[in-house]
């Protein structure tokens, strides 16, 4: 798990480090990428209103320059600086938003999935790695020991960039003795398009080529060819002949480089050079001769044949076995963790359906105490109150017995009241008829009455 998550951070690191962006049309050549080219001139004569100019960075400083053609979708040619020690990105394969999107704020290269959303048109102008699939081809580096990305790379089979790589690196290490400071040492890398395309999108080339300038007080040329059809394909040439077979009549290197010189005692892989003046000549066979050589190789052709045919027949049977094999095996594994999976789930749905039954048994209950209490509501409350109303009747007597003996006594202290009320009055009539009359009889009647 540590190191599945190094991986990730050292790649997340990488998308980082390594961006691209497209020159704008108001700079000079490809602005910062202008020191690649030799005395800071890029080639002419490629201009075009489908190439556009692309400046590779890579860990903050620039990296190589890109003619991108986004009409064929692959590199018209890259620009580089020999730096000792480089090696090839690692990873997957990058591509520049800005070709689709000039106006997009996405300065890095980046991965494809991830800007698909952002990126309207994502593969308008140029491959992508879905282009390449189900194809005979892969994308190839026109120079592997850059960073990994599309705008550099164009369809090639399996063995042709295996082959052009090996072949790069070979002439390089044939290249740098003769020239001093391998920092002076300027390759351009392109391609000849052809009329093969894939998916009606991305064109092969026809010719890949690489252009080698050292630029030091003897400057000199040099170029190779390669075949994309042909695997031991490798034209050395000079960069006038480079340049004549390049269509449009461009110009790769200001003054050729050193005026088209070729580096001294570069030695050539051409088979017409491998024999000198000073061999003796080869002796023509007779006739007897010809004919066991003749018998010879009719003889190495059937046992070739044979062999091959052996061979292809020992391939198929070894490819069936171990086809069925692999299926087998595949099935058996897929097979083994479908069951694993449902096993384990066993336990768990087990007790989801042990907690579900759990449920509803409580909620059950509840539904029939429910009922119960429903049903029992009335009768119950019924009989409450029959067995209250006695202790209320019972309870009652003392009060009603209080309150008539209260009403009998209020009847009889009202009688009093009123038998010593009339007593009262009578006392009062008598009592003033009486002073009436003694005071009349006294004398004091005129006086009573004022």
């Amino acid at each position: 798990m540590t190191a599945a998550v190094a991986v990730l951070l050292c790649l997340a690191a990488l998308l980082c480090l390594l961006d691209a962006r497209l020159v704008q049309d108001a700079e000079d050549g490809f602005a910062e990428c202008n020191d690649f080219f030799y005395q800071g001139s890029p080639p002419e004569g490629f201009s075009h209103p489908a190439h556009a100019r692309l400046c590779q960075r890579h860990q903050g400083e620039a990296s190589f320059a890109t003619l991108y053609s986004t009409e064929h979708r692959i590199p018209v040619y890259s620009a580089f600086r020999y730096r000792e020690g480089s090696t090839g990105g690692e990873g997957d394969w990058l591509l520049e938003p800005q070709l689709d999107d000039p106006k997009s704020s996405v300065e890095e290269a980046v991965k494809g999935s991830d800007v698909s959303e952002q990126i309207g048109g994502l593969g308008t102008n140029q491959a992508l790695e879905e282009d390449y699939a189900s194809s005979d081809y892969q994308p190839g580096p026109l120079f592997h020991r850059v960073p990994s990305l599309l705008t550099n790379a164009v369809p090639l089979s399996e063995n042709v960039k295996e082959k052009w790589a090996k072949d790069v690196d070979h002439l390089i290490e044939r290249l740098l003795p003769h020239c001093g400071n391998g920092g002076d040492l300027h390759l351009l890398a392109g391609t000849v398009p052809s009329n093969n395309k894939i998916k009606d999108k991305v064109t092969v080339p026809e010719y890949v080529w690489l252009a080698a300038c050292c630029n030091i007080p003897d400057a000199w040329s040099f170029g190779v060819i390669k075949r994309t059809d042909d695997v031991d394909s490798l034209e050395e040439v000079t960069m006038e002949e480079l340049e004549s077979r390049l269509p449009g009549g461009v110009k790769l290197f200001s003054n050729q480089c050193g005026g088209g010189a070729l580096p001294p005692n570069l030695a050539t892989v051409s088979e017409s050079s491998t024999q000198t003046e000073d061999e003796p000549p080869v002796k023509t066979p007779g006739a007897f001769s010809r004919f066991f050589q003749f018998l010879f190789c009719i003889t190495y052709e059937i046992v070739k044949s044979i062999l091959c045919l052996v061979w292809f027949l020992v391939k198929q049977i070894c490819n069936l076995i171990f086809g069925r094999l692999y299926w087998i095996w595949t099935a058996a594994t897929t097979y083994i963790l479908a069951l694993s999976s449902v096993l384990l789930n066993i336990p768990c749905d087990v007790l989801y359906v042990l907690a579900d039954i759990l449920c509803g048994f409580v909620r059950v209950i509840d539904n029939v105490f429910s009922v119960v209490c429903l049903v029992l509501r009335l009768p119950t409350r019924f009989l409450c109150d029959m067995a209250s109303f006695p202790y209320y009747t019972i309870c009652a007597i003392p009060n009603v017995g209080i309150d008539i003996l209260g009403g009998i006594w209020g009847i009889f202290a009202l009688g009093l009241q009123a038998v010593f009320g009339a007593f009262g009055g009578s006392f009062s009539v008598a009592s003033f008829a009486g002073s009436s009359v003694f005071q009349r009889f006294v004398g004091q009647s005129e006086s009573y009455e004022n």
